[in-house]
């Protein structure tokens, strides 16, 4: 077990070195919340909600969250690929999926610094009260979204390591997601059909519990049933990537095409 969190430990601090080291990422968790912050606030600038300040800080932090993960997921297996260290990483003693693990830490702390960000912004600079209603609840789904979103995060890394086309998979996966599961708009906008996808993926059902620990529940037997099913959403992605784990192991070994030739 001391083995396991040195090696978490590890690839976590070297992979936030490495992050801040790029441009790219730092404004990715510096600016990005404050634009995407101010862009939820114009759009919401006359709606009556008096939930407003709540609605910006969640939807604002987890697009930011995505971001951050979505991009980092696909971004650091290409560059480990392109500097030829990837081949070394997967072979090393360590479990390779304990490795990404660490490095996916790193991107969701990074991710919530920009989530405090998105806060500060809201609250500081267009005034809006925020208020968490049921901080039990919402920090209960904080916790289990953090988990939920680190299962996709990997489940999403163990694809890209198969593919050369990473970059352009990335690209593909951050605004569809903004969409399908309510992040900026509800669900029920969406072409029949849509819906039902967007009920398979994790963030809808935490953007969904979120937003309503801090805005008040109105029903918690409802609300305590919507978590249960994000729960069980959450143990399907860690499921995935044990069963995918074992296909992308033999894949690797047979083609040996890790690398970026």
């Amino acid at each position: 077990m001391t083995s396991i969190l040195n090696v978490i430990g590890s690839s976590l601090n070297i992979h936030m070195k490495q992050t801040f080291a790029r441009a790219t990422f730092r404004f990715i968790i510096i600016f990005q919340p404050i634009l995407y912050s101010f862009l939820l606030y114009m759009l919401l600038m006359n709606s009556d909600n008096s939930n407003k300040g709540e609605y910006i800080v969640i939807s604002a932090g987890l697009m930011n969250l995505w971001s951050s993960i979505i991009f980092s997921s696909a971004g650091d297996i290409e560059r480990e690929r392109f500097m030829g260290t990837l081949e070394l990483i997967y072979i090393t003693p360590s479990d390779f999926r304990i490795i990404f693990l660490g490095k996916v830490l790193g991107n969701i702390i990074l991710g919530l610094f920009s989530m405090l960000l998105s806060f500060a912004t809201v609250f500081f600079v267009f005034g809006l009260n925020i208020e968490i209603k049921n901080p039990f609840a919402f920090f209960f789904i904080f916790i289990l979204a953090m988990i939920s979103f680190a299962g996709v995060s990997l489940m999403m890394a163990l694809i890209f390591t198969l593919s050369r086309n990473s970059r352009v998979l990335m690209n593909c996966l951050e605004y569809p997601i903004f969409i399908l599961c309510g992040i900026v708009f509800p669900i029920s906008v969406l072409p029949y059909g849509l819906e039902y996808i967007s009920y398979l993926l994790s963030p809808t059902w935490a953007v969904m519990l979120l937003r309503e620990s801090m805005a008040g529940i109105e029903n918690s037997l409802v609300f305590y049933q919507h978590a249960a099913i994000l729960i069980v959403i959450t143990i399907c992605y860690f499921l995935i990537v044990i069963l995918f784990f074992k296909k992308t192991d033999k894949n690797t070994r047979i083609k040996g095409t890790l690398g970026a030739h």
